[in-house]
């Protein structure tokens, strides 16, 4: 099947005319050449030589011939035309390289495409419901893209196609390209010969010569003179000798000194002149020394040319012959027409345009050596423009050198014209006064060193410039250093200080400009996603310095604190944006968390320009009772976080980057974090003020977390956050209304933070130091009984601001038991938050404590500020309790007492239960007394029930006898009274009636008196009374009457009787104890 037909088309591409006698296809050409110079040959008649006529018979045979010849190439068969196949191809191979080159593109432009990012899509919905889709920028161009690809490419199979039908008649219009081809061929043919008929008819000219002079020429070599010519009769000059010659210098030498001085105008140029050896030399610095002389003495005869030698180098002297005649032709016509001021136009002119010459010369030979592939040479007339950087991208620089008309503004005269510069530097015209330039040695080589230098020399100053406006820079934090030279761009440098143990030196390739930078020791410079953008050279010396600061100093921290601990976590799995975060500028982020800390609070390290900092960044409110997992990704219930600058540096200035430092920077953000969370909680609270504020919290230039004040006082507290106390505890604040909140470290055993809180008590109390309990580290008295400190362990990260209110004011009760304690006279022994030891009775015989117990969240418990102060009820709950030692007679009464001590109403409380103490010490001491005189009979026992500290219940079941005894008030003053509480069932006791009427009720002891129905005792009398009561019951002639029958009541069965050992027993009701002995 014939393929692709192309007329005329060799494989180059290329068409090529057949020549006049060339076949064709292997075809030789219809006729034959080989007679073509006879058949024109005879076209002008006879040839003529020297005038003379010859080859007539020639001439006249020879149509004859070619008559024959002609008959004779008559063809006797039809005539074939050539077959031509020249630049035909398959159609398959055609349509092969096509798919195969189709598909080629599409790899690449596929491999292309996945190189773009596109940013992820938000998923918003349109108006109509139907996805949106990615509609940015990059996703629209790859777009773009594959839709231009795949409309070339159809066009291309489209024209596949359209060669696919043609080629079904193929055969046809090959026939046509034969028809086409001779055709042509004829053509050529006959053009052909037309152009040889008029180069031979050309050539004939050269052929009209007049015959020679025989004549003359035999006399010339005859006579060695033709007699024909005339003479002129010139004699040649006698010789001069060595006094002529000196006489006629001299006279030249003055005539010259004459003209130059009176009578010739001397262009100012010129004006460096000698005259010696018969000529003037004038001499113009840097270009040449011009030798001219005069001819005549007449003062308006013109100098003449002698000798020009150039002062420049490198420069050759012009060589004697045909250019120094012309030289010399052209500066006699120029001094005869324009007189000195043309002869030096000309020449100074000419050694310009050679000295542009020159350094053009050397620009190539550099372009071929050294400078290969980093210049870019055109002279355009008498400039030359010099490309210097072609590699790089942006604006380009170069350096036109070209000749200047000296011209200066506002001034009539012409100047005088000079080699300058026109220096185009990043696309702008700049200054060219600093290149280094000398005339009178011409140095291609050192004029772009200059060039090059300068252009450096500026980058780099710039990028110093805008570096030091910095803090880090300005207020020399960080050194910067920047050395420059106006000749040799190797020199030129900038060193910058990327942090204190690493720094950058930054230079410029003098030949491609590329910007090297080099680290010490190395520092890795990480390729960002904007290196493929377009940058100016300050802009990418800036943004790459900057990038390496800023990746330099945070990979040192988190080198150097890994080890430690301090781990990084990626700010993905955070859900973080650094660029809402923090402040713009921010060039490098990194966060970092620590096994120590609360898992809602991570350490930013960011640096920038202006400085490094420290921040610290709480990811949403702890929630100790809904902890998840560490991080989640996609958390939506996480809050917005807030970020705060704990440091201004990164490293303390002037320490060096070691395991020391880095251990007590990782212990200071640990210190920094656990304040800076009850800071956080302080400012949630309602008029509440700390010191310092958050913008001043901060750690110190050595690393030391600074303390945390606070104003407390327990009346101006939310409600949720005031404790209940004690009935009788003071209500007003024993302390002083600051609270010092202290880091004090970390504690081993734990491994949480140890938060110290200090306060002053308003009032020294110097007995505090020796009670306060060695065994409670949570309280330690300072300053000898004037302070106090409370000692918590937190995880890093957990407020303590609750439970520190918490303790505060259970600091308060203690304090206020503490001061009932000395008024009531009762001895205290030892103190913590939570116990009281002190002895009391006669000569502090007893021993009890007062325990405390809160109700409420732990420390490792969080407590929502918000949530709490929504409530009115209190968080905690303060529970006391007192207990008594075995020996103790107030054992009987203890749970009594403890309920009192927590009761609201106003006879109980601490005040009133150190009363009941004193008051009822007396009555417990003597039923102690009558507990061991009991017999060891069941029937002997004696049941005291206390149903309340002042209300008693005594039982004889032997003798059924009840009474009831309480502390009432008589007659102003409190006593005890005692009375009977049978009630109306006296079946059996009349006798054990009569016998206590008689002696009790009727009677009077020391310290008691009878009432008739009852007795009375003083407080601490009542002894006496229960002693004779008890002696009366244990009269042995006392016993029930004998018609009743002697049936004893029954002991509850939960009751243990143990003869003369006593038991307390369970409290009946709420208030009702049953002791039994």
């Amino acid at each position: 099947m014939p393929g692709v037909v192309m007329d005329n088309v060799n494989i180059e591409g290329s068409v090529r005319r057949p020549g006049l006698n060339e076949a064709t296809n292997g075809v030789p050409n219809a006729f034959d050449n080989s007679d073509k110079s006879g058949q024109l040959s005879g076209m002008n008649g006879s040839v003529y030589v020297n005038g003379a006529s010859s080859g007539i018979a020639a001439s006249n045979q020879h149509p004859r011939t070619l008559a024959d010849k002609a008959v004779e190439m008559v063809p006797t068969s039809p005539f074939k035309l050539p077959h031509i196949t020249q630049g035909f191809f398959p159609f398959g191979t055609l349509v092969n390289r096509s798919v195969q080159e189709c598909w080629n593109e599409l790899s690449e432009l596929i491999t292309e495409l996945a190189t773009i990012q596109v940013p992820a899509s938000g998923g918003s919905i349109s108006t109509n419901g139907k996805p949106a889709g990615n509609q940015s920028s990059e996703n629209v161009h790859k777009k773009l893209r594959l839709l231009d690809f795949a409309h070339a490419k159809r066009a291309e199979f489209i024209k596949l196609l359209v060669l696919s039908q043609w080629s079904r008649q193929a055969a046809d219009v090959s026939r046509l390209i034969d028809i086409q081809g001779f055709i042509r061929t004829r053509h050529q043919s006959y053009d052909a010969a037309l152009q040889y008929v008029g180069e031979v008819k050309r050539d004939l000219v050269r052929a009209q010569v007049a015959n020679p002079d025989l004549k003359t020429a035999v006399e010339i070599l005859s006579k060695g003179r033709v007699a024909s010519l005339p003479d002129l009769g010139y004699k040649p000059p006698t010789p001069l000798t060595a006094r002529a010659t000196l006489k006629k210098l001299l006279k030249l030498n003055r005539i010259i000194s004459v003209r130059l001085a009176l009578h010739d105008s001397v262009p100012p140029p010129l004006r460096n002149y000698r005259v010696h050896d018969g000529r003037v030399t004038f001499t113009i610095s840097g270009e040449f020394e011009l030798d001219l002389s005069v001819a005549e003495e007449s003062k308006t005869s013109q100098f003449f040319f002698v000798d020009i030698r150039f002062l420049f180098s490198p420069s050759s002297p012009i060589p004697k012959g045909r250019i120094f005649n012309e030289l010399d032709g052209k500066i006699n016509d120029l001094l005869r027409d324009d007189g000195l001021t043309g002869c030096f136009q000309f020449l100074h002119g000419l050694v310009l345009t050679n000295k542009i010459n020159i350094l053009f010369k050397q620009a190539v030979d550099l372009s071929r050596g050294l400078w290969a592939d980093a210049l870019r040479i055109e002279l355009l007339h008498r400039t030359l423009v010099v490309q210097y950087w072609p590699q790089r991208s942006g604006p380009k620089s170069w350096l036109e050198i070209g000749v200047k008309s000296g011209h200066r503004g506002g001034d009539p005269k012409p100047g005088i014209s000079h080699l300058g510069f026109r220096w185009m530097r990043d696309g702008q015209q700049v200054s060219s006064d600093a290149i280094r330039f000398n005339p009178g040695d011409l140095s291609m080589e050192l004029i772009l060193r200059s060039v090059i230098a300068l252009h450096t020399s500026h980058l780099l100053s710039t990028a110093f410039t805008t570096l030091k406006k910095h803090v880090l820079f300005s207020n020399h934090t960080l050194s910067l250093q920047a050395q420059l030279s106006p000749t040799e761009p190797g020199d030129c440098r900038l060193d910058v200080q990327l942090t204190a143990s690493r720094s950058l030196r930054v230079s410029i390739e003098p030949m491609s400009g590329s910007i090297t930078m080099c680290g010490t020791p190395h520092v890795l410079e990480r390729l960002d996603g904007d290196r493929g953008l377009y940058k100016s050279s300050i802009e990418e010396i800036l943004s790459r310095v900057a990038r390496l600061r800023c990746i330099t100093a945070v990979d040192e921290i988190d080198s150097g604190t890994r080890a430690l601990g301090l781990e990084p976590v990626n700010q993905r799995v955070l859900g973080l944006d650094p660029r809402k975060l923090f402040p713009p500028g921010v060039m490098r982020t990194a966060f970092f968390t620590h096994r120590l800390w609360n898992r809602h609070w991570v350490a930013a390290a960011t640096s920038s320009m202006d400085g490094d900092r420290w921040w610290l960044v709480q990811l949403r409110p702890t929630e100790a009772t809904k902890m998840g997992p560490f991080y989640s990704i996609g958390d939506h219930s996480v809050g917005v976080p807030q970020a705060h600058v704990v440091s201004e540096t990164l490293v303390p200035p002037q320490r060096q980057l070691n395991y020391t430092t880095c251990a007590e920077l990782v212990h200071g953000l640990t210190g920094i974090l656990a304040i800076h969370a009850n800071a956080r909680y302080l400012a949630d609270l309602p008029a509440m003020n700390f010191w310092p504020t958050f913008k001043e919290l901060q750690l110190e230039t050595d690393l030391t977390v600074p303390d945390l004040l606070f104003n407390y006082s327990s009346s101006t507290l939310p409600p949720a956050f005031r404790v209940t106390l004690p009935f009788g505890a003071k209500k007003q604040s024993q302390f002083k209304e600051m609270i010092r909140l202290v880091f004090h470290g970390i504690d081993s055993q734990t491994r949480s933070v140890i938060m110290i809180a200090h306060g002053s008590l308003k009032t020294r109390i110097k007995s505090l130091v020796p009670l306060v309990s060695d065994t409670d580290p949570s309280l330690i008295i300072e300053d000898r009984g004037s302070g106090f400190a409370l000692r918590l362990l937190v995880p890093a990260g957990h407020s303590v601001v609750a439970c520190l209110f918490e303790l505060l004011q259970r600091l308060e009760c203690v304090l206020s038991i503490l001061q009932s304690l000395i008024r009531k006279g009762m001895e205290p022994r030892s103190l913590s938050l939570s116990r009281i030891d002190f002895a009391y009775g006669p000569e502090n015989k007893f021993s009890a404590f007062f325990d405390m117990s809160a109700k409420g969240p732990s420390l490792s418990d969080y407590v929502d500020v918000a949530d709490a102060i929504s409530k009115t009820t209190p968080l905690f709950q303060l529970k006391l309790g007192i207990k008594f030692e075995g020996s103790s007679p107030h054992r009987r009464i203890q749970e009594p007492l403890t309920v009192a001590l927590n009761q609201r109403f106003t006879e109980a409380g601490v005040e009133s239960t150190l009363q009941l103490l004193a008051t009822t010490l007396p009555l417990l001491r003597s039923l102690d007394q009558i507990t061991p005189q009991s017999n060891q009979t069941d029937l002997s026992i004696v049941q005291v029930i206390a149903r309340k500290p002042t209300v008693y219940l005594i039982h004889y079941p032997r003798l059924r006898s009840r009474f009831h005894l309480s502390a009432v008030m008589h007659q102003d003053h409190l006593v005890w009274m005692l009375r009977d509480a049978n009630g109306m069932d006296q079946s059996g006791r009349g006798q054990v009636a009569a016998f206590i009427q008689e002696k009790l009720y009727q009677s009077k002891g020391d310290g008691w008196n009878g009432l008739g129905d009852g007795a009375v005792a003083s407080i601490n009398k009542v002894g006496n009374l229960i002693l004779e009561l008890h002696e009366c019951l244990n009269a042995p002639h006392l016993q029930l009457d004998r018609e009743v029958e002697v049936k004893p009541e029954q002991i509850p069965k939960q009751l243990h009787i143990k003869g003369s050992t006593s038991a307390a027993l369970q409290p009946l009701g709420n208030t009702d104890v049953i002791t039994i002995d």
